[in-house]
């Protein structure tokens, strides 16, 4: 196991342990998915607040700006994180403990690869077929586009890959003529 996947589960466990805690996993949930918009909108950020680039005094400051921006729960997080020259291994914290959330409340990621993007009722309706065929409460569909499976679908979640492209079908076709 790589290390900044030791120390990503390890302080995503702590916060979402702290979250259970203090019955607000959902609020402090929604303030990962803010802070991981920090992160996507500032790139750099983690980087920036671990290096030498800045002063302390520069870094203390940006912190603290990021600490104000959020409850006193997530703040002190980032504190903490901080204080571990951590920042920048935060997107990876988010993403542990966004899959420790899902784990709790029974989502479901499936990745669905199609040829053209999917309209909202189309992907809802997907997105409740798929809860039930994986028995799960929520499904959450990370859409992916790919012309070359020409048509269908192929989805994949856990380990599991259902391919129901085109492309497949006529691989399929093209392997039972040939016998």
């Amino acid at each position: 196991m790589n290390r900044k996947y030791v120390v990503a589960r390890t302080y995503g466990k702590a916060l979402f342990t702290e979250a259970i805690q203090l019955k607000s996993v959902s609020e402090i949930y929604q303030e990962m998915l803010q802070l991981r918009e920090v992160y996507r909108q500032v790139p750099d950020l983690g980087d920036i607040l671990s290096d030498d680039r800045l002063t302390v005094y520069e870094k203390v400051n940006i912190v603290k700006d990021l600490e104000n921006s959020f409850s006193d729960t997530v703040g002190k997080f980032i504190h903490t994180v901080y204080d571990y020259g951590r920042m920048n291994e935060m997107p990876a914290i988010i993403d542990e403990f966004e899959h420790l959330y899902y784990e709790q409340f029974g989502i479901i990621v499936v990745d669905v690869t199609t040829a053209v993007a999917l309209n909202m009722d189309q992907r809802h309706d997907l997105e409740e077929r798929l809860a039930i065929q994986f028995h799960a409460n929520k499904v959450v569909i990370r859409p992916k586009i790919n012309p070359s499976i020409m048509g269908g679908m192929v989805i994949e979640s856990e380990h599991r890959v259902i391919d129901q492209s085109i492309r497949n079908e006529l691989s399929e076709i093209h392997a039972a003529l040939l016998k």
